[in-house]
């Protein structure tokens, strides 16, 4: 079992290293679904990665919201980042970024946003190189267990967190009646 810790800022790095989690995530300015966190920069991501592994922290970067066409170069240069800076995975859905981490050798865990709530599902995804899912908050513990058993991955599941009008990681309520997306960050 992992304990692992949302971070958005660098106090919040610092406390949730210090307080014995086994791995922390965060999330890039822009490329996260949470935009009203302070995020991290592009250039401060070797040094956040750098302190998780001097400390024995695994480090997952979020890149969790839907990317449109215009920001595929800034996926790239931030994925070419956390390369370099040895991320331990990257937590997405959207399937430009799995793609562009298979192609950088990046390990990937798939965010609560894909809604996955079955094997056969868990299964598809693992066949374009998942490791990791953070399963659909409606999941019962016997449809963890049954996930987990019959798709062979490694399984994740939030256990507090905010719940959207659809329950799952996608949320439109928000866009409804405030035309502001939580599916982007918002």
């Amino acid at each position: 079992m992992e304990l692992l810790a949302p971070v958005g800022n660098k106090s919040m790095l610092t406390a949730a290293v210090q307080a014995g989690a086994d791995a922390i995530y965060f999330g890039v300015k822009g490329l996260n679904m949470r935009s009203a966190a302070n995020n991290f920069s592009i250039e401060e991501l070797p040094k956040i990665i750098n302190y998780c592994h001097d400390h024995n922290v695994k480090a997952y970067c979020t890149l969790n919201i839907i990317i449109f066409e215009q920001e595929l170069p800034l996926l790239a240069t931030t994925l070419q980042t956390l390369k370099e800076a040895k991320i331990d995975a990257v937590i997405c859905w959207d399937l430009a970024v799995i793609n562009k981490c298979e192609e950088l050798g990046l390990e990937v865990h798939l965010s609560t946003q894909a809604s996955v709530s079955n094997s056969e599902a868990a299964k598809l995804w693992k066949e374009l190189g998942v490791t990791r899912i953070v399963l659909a908050r409606e999941c019962s513990l016997k449809d963890i267990e049954d996930i987990k058993d019959k798709s062979g991955l490694e399984i994740e599941c939030f256990v507090h967190g905010a719940r959207c009008i659809s329950l799952s990681g996608r949320c439109f309520m928000s866009h409804e009646v405030f035309n502001r997306s939580a599916n982007r960050g918002e």
